[in-house]
């Protein structure tokens, strides 16, 4: 039986994300990501999907990138 599921994609699996600085160097950050659907989230244990959130805390806000924005040129 799983321990974790994401709340979005229900996937059982996640990682700490890691970026790499101009020098190189790795670098955890305080993020986690789902394994599945690439979500981010900061912390594993309430965004888990299995945890008795109690009634009266309401969830957090799911944010969705917009993506790039086209510029409009006036011609």
């Amino acid at each position: 039986m799983a321990q974790r599921r994401c709340r979005l994609c229900g996937f059982t699996k996640y990682h700490r994300v890691a970026v790499f600085r101009k020098n190189g160097q790795r670098y955890e950050t305080s993020f986690y990501a789902c394994s599945g659907c690439s979500v981010m989230f900061v912390n594993d244990t309430t965004f888990n999907d299995l945890h008795p959130v109690a009634p009266d805390v309401e969830a957090a806000a799911v944010l969705v990138p917009l993506g790039r924005r086209r510029r409009c040129y006036a011609s």
